[in-house]
């Protein structure tokens, strides 16, 4: 990390600007640079490393803690990414020598480099077990139950709908990473609030799209509370914005996902639902085991992930605001 980090801090300085570090970091950021441009002003940011390439996925999912002016630091952003990270208002600058940057009296975008020498990206050492699509089950399993993580590997196993041995290799994994520590029943999870931000990450890019069974338009507009308790009634969970809307009421949901085993194809005719991609009603496949006494709502991180994935601003910002309220996801920032 310290070498990506002084690698931007070269580039920097090919423009003249001048990057020091900061002795206090904030939680859920990796450094804090202030940028000197002589005349042209100076700015401070928080600053996240990313040690692999960020894509167009990672920029959606990207998250942006607190609201804060955020700087990305990475070995390469393409083209593409880098016009995500742009529309969210994210400086970035890149060992390559892309940088965006503005402030008051001050604004630089070089864009288009590409790296000297193209190397496969380099992955946090967690990346390859923690956070693939079978390792995003079982982290998320861990931040949606409290008690989980200190019980048995078949149980945890059982409740993320992955095997044994993924189960062993995630938590390993985690371990490793300092993101679960202690043993037996004395397991508990620590810094899980960067481990929810680093798991919604891998849901947006590994999961989310894998779980799509369907979009609809509803014809009759004026039964959407009758479909909601229809599809409840069957099994379903609440999910996305309209779940975000049941934490904090001030989100005004235009679609309403919901989580289920299969496409319920009763309901689906008896409500007329017609297949549309641009329709406001979600579903999704569940990729957990329900608990007995399971609500109708999914678990608030995965309510969080639904609002980052969605590359909505305003979701986006609504995330932020459950995260800042609700009771399992305080915790999680808590631990």
């Amino acid at each position: 990390m310290n070498s990506l980090l002084d690698a931007a801090i070269d580039v920097l300085a090919r423009w003249e600007i001048r990057a020091l570090r900061e002795g206090d970091v904030p939680a859920r950021f990796d450094a804090v640079l202030t940028l000197d441009a002589g005349t042209r002003g100076s700015a401070r940011f928080p600053t996240l490393v990313k040690l692999g390439q960020v894509d167009r996925q990672r920029a959606t999912a990207l998250p942006l803690p607190g609201g804060l002016p955020v700087l990305v630091v990475a070995p390469y952003v393409p083209t593409a990414a880098a016009e995500v990270l742009r529309k969210r208002g994210v400086a970035f600058v890149d060992a390559a020598g892309n940088v965006s940057l503005a402030w008051d009296g001050m604004s630089l975008d070089v864009l288009g480099q590409r790296p000297a020498t193209p190397a496969p990206p380099r992955k946090d050492p967690t990346a390859s077990r923690a956070f693939t699509r079978s390792g995003a089950q079982v982290v998320f399993a861990l931040l949606a139950r409290k008690d989980l993580v200190g019980r048995p590997v078949r149980e945890i196993a059982a409740a993320s709908g992955t095997s044994i041995g993924t189960v062993h290799s995630v938590i390993g994994a985690l371990s490793d990473a300092g993101y679960v520590v202690g043993s037996g029943q004395d397991t508990a999870l620590n810094r899980a609030g960067e481990l929810l931000d680093r798991w919604a990450e891998s849901y947006t890019v590994n999961l989310a799209r894998k779980l799509e069974l369907g979009s609809f338009a509803l014809p009759d507009t004026g039964r959407a509370d009758e479909l909601e308790h229809a599809l409840l009634s069957h099994g379903a969970q609440l999910g996305g914005e309209l779940a975000a809307s049941r934490i904090d009421d001030h989100l005004r949901p235009a679609t309403a996902t919901f989580y289920v085993d299969a496409v319920p194809a009763s309901l689906v005719a008896a409500f007329r639902l017609r297949p549309d991609d641009d329709g406001p009603v979600r579903l999704r496949r569940r990729f957990w085991r329900v608990p007995d006494d399971s609500a109708g709502m999914v678990s608030s991180p995965l309510v969080y992930a639904d609002l980052v994935s969605s590359g909505d601003p305003r979701q986006r910002e609504h995330a932020e605001r459950i995260r800042a309220v609700d009771d399992r996801l305080v915790e999680l920032d808590r631990t």
